[in-house]
Parts: C-alpha cells; sequence; structure tokens
C-alpha cells in the first residue's frame, strides 16, 4: 500500500483494491473464519472459495454457519490479515455495500 507502518492503516480502507477472493490471494491476505458461538476459528482457503464461488466473489460483510456439527445456529464471521498486518480484523466496513450468506 506504500505506507511505512501497514499494522496501522484499518482493513476496510484497503477493500477498494482487494474486493474480491482472487485479488485477495493474489495480495497474499490470510483469512480466518471465526464463530461468534463457540469461537471455533479456521484457516479460510481463498483457492477453493474462487473454484466453488467465482474469482469475483468477496467475503466483505458476509457471514455464514458455523462447521462444527456440535455448534447450533451460530454465526461465522470472516477476519483477515492484509501483508505487513500484525493481527487479523473483521472483513467489515463501516458502510456494507453487499451484506449476504454463504
Amino acid at each position: 500500500m506504500g505506507h511505512r507502518n501497514p499494522d496501522r492503516v484499518p482493513l476496510h480502507y484497503r477493500r477498494s483494491k482487494c474486493e474480491t477472493v482472487q485479488q485477495m490471494t493474489q495480495q497474499r491476505w490470510e483469512v480466518l473464519s471465526r464463530c461468534r458461538g463457540c469461537q471455533l476459528e479456521m484457516r479460510v482457503d481463498l483457492r477453493t472459495i474462487a473454484i466453488v464461488r467465482g474469482p469475483g466473489f468477496s467475503l466483505w460483510n458476509r457471514l455464514s454457519k458455523c462447521r462444527r456439527t456440535t455448534c447450533r445456529n451460530s454465526i461465522v464471521e470472516f477476519w483477515a490479515k492484509a501483508p505487513g498486518m500484525t493481527g487479523f480484523e473483521p472483513l467489515a466496513t463501516p458502510n456494507p455495500r453487499v451484506d449476504g450468506q454463504l
């Protein structure tokens, strides 16, 4: 991004340059899914999502169902870390353009 301290740039500022799973893969973002209920955390395979949903699919402001068989009716949020960032942040923007379920 050209910043001296990329870990200080909020993730949602990067959305315009990294909207799709294809762009996230190309820019080497790391993505996790976290369940709000059971706290299950799983690494997201962006290449698989691009194959199944298409390279133009976006995870921004998306929710999904928890994959744990013993977790009932819990929602999963997606978190990401762009290169240079020290921690993961939610893939959410203050003014969501696209909302939906997987």
